[in-house]
């Protein structure tokens, strides 16, 4: 054989081994796109259902206020609406947002009817409120912000003399009941004449 095909032979089997070794480097860096597209997609995905899943949570706690809105409407004494007395001379300490709004239950909670459980198929639990009330005054004050919708608005002569005021906190199922699910904890106040 001559030297110059032992020396073509020689670089051709050189140049082989550099093909795989480039070829393997591809093949990993090619490996390494597909699992980052593949867990971006994953993420995207959870990201999603979470979304949807506070959705839900937040539908169901906005039912719960309108359900102890019409609680309020219907009957204004507190020992009626199973709520807890937060008025001054009550000596009772409430908590803006009650201690055990994302972690517990008590006997403050009201489960909300069948009316206001909305997305019930879809989520666990049942939709609850909790109504402190805080007091009674003058439906009037400085500014004229103070007039009720059903006074001045509606043909009235005049707002009426007193009102009473109540804290809802709502929130779209007991924590204990969820499994791990979206739960969301609303709070409004409520004014109501009597």
């Amino acid at each position: 054989m001559k030297a110059s095909t032992i020396m073509a032979l020689s670089k051709s089997r050189q140049q082989s081994g550099v093909a795989l070794v480039v070829s393997l480097i591809l093949l990993l860096v090619m490996t390494l796109i597909g699992l980052a597209a593949s867990r971006s997609t994953m993420l995207q995905e959870r990201m999603s259902a979470n979304t949807y899943d506070r959705s839900l949570a937040f539908q169901r706690t906005e039912a719960a206020l309108r359900a102890a809105e019409a609680a309020i409407t219907a009957n204004w004494q507190i020992a009626t609406l199973s709520g807890l007395d937060c008025t001054p001379t009550s000596g009772n300490l409430c908590a803006v947002v009650p201690a055990n709004a994302f972690t517990g239950t008590n006997a403050n909670w009201v489960n909300v009817g069948s009316t206001y459980d909305v997305n019930d198929s879809l989520t666990t639990g049942v939709p609850q409120y909790q109504i402190q009330w805080l007091g009674t005054g003058q439906a009037d004050n400085s500014y004229g912000t103070g007039e009720n919708a059903n006074s001045t608005n509606y043909g009235s002569n005049s707002a009426p003399d007193s009102v009473a005021y109540y804290r809802v906190t709502a929130r779209s199922s007991d924590p204990t009941a969820l499994a791990g699910r979206a739960i969301v904890v609303l709070q409004t106040t409520v004014r109501r004449p009597f």
